[in-house]
């Protein structure tokens, strides 16, 4: 019995990665020991990306989703652990990342050029224990280059066993994989002395980010609700 348990065991680490299998006790505790820190209202919407779970950011440019991934990227070095950002559109922005605090000695971008280099990238980075995030910034929808989150679908059992958490950002949500989601949206936006500002909201308003001017790095405002309060 314990000879077949060994082989089955054997087996599906050799199919999957060393990281697959993990006792239910073990991996409850992962989990909430090690989640992901933004330190803006996301925290307040969700306990943090979490060491073995996929989430995807979703919203048109300019919305802050990147920047608030900058700042998750930063969390997790804060943690301890090295980020992998997979950029198939070439459009990492280097001076955004460093303000949001990532430190760019302990961050890897990888270049992928089609869906098998993004695949080979990530899931290397899901399967060491020296990362604690993997982001796959999509690219402009119908960019040359661009991903899907559909094309994606083989991470997602590879990060139910990895001590890293995976976050997808795109333009575009998901039309067949089923993965938890966050929404950006533009609120309202104006001109003001030749420069466009405004509001986006993070998860049908709940939470509302300020920009200064378009593409400038969005300041957390706070919880809608809480604003509400405050107002009456």
């Amino acid at each position: 019995m314990e000879t077949a348990l060994a082989q089955a065991i054997a087996s599906v680490e050799g199919r999957f990665g060393t990281h697959v299998l993990s006792h239910g006790a073990a991996v409850e505790r992962r989990a909430d020991e090690r989640r992901i820190q933004t330190d803006s209202s996301l925290d307040a919407l969700t306990p943090g990306l979490a060491a073995g779970a996929p989430l995807a950011f979703v919203g048109t440019g300019s919305t802050g989703k990147v920047g608030l991934a900058y700042r998750a990227a930063a969390g997790a070095q804060r943690d301890g652990g090295s980020v992998l950002w997979v950029d198939p559109c070439a459009t990492f922005d280097a001076g955004a990342a460093q303000r949001s605090g990532v430190d760019l000695g302990r961050l890897i971008v990888v270049r992928a050029r089609s869906r098998d280099d993004v695949l080979l990238a990530t899931g290397a980075a899901l399967r060491s224990d020296g990362f604690r995030l993997a982001v796959v910034d999509t690219g402009p929808h119908l960019a040359s280059g661009s991903t899907r989150i559909d094309d994606l679908a083989p991470l997602v059992p590879i990060v139910r066993s990895s001590p890293a958490a995976l976050l997808v950002i795109s333009d575009v949500r998901a039309a067949r994989l089923a993965i938890p989601t966050f929404s950006f949206a533009r609120v309202a936006w104006s001109q003001r002395f030749g420069r466009t500002s405004g509001w986006t909201s993070l998860v049908a308003e709940r939470a509302l980010f300020h920009f200064g001017a378009l593409g400038s790095e969005p300041s957390d405002v706070g919880m809608r609700r809480e604003l509400l309060e405050r107002a009456g």
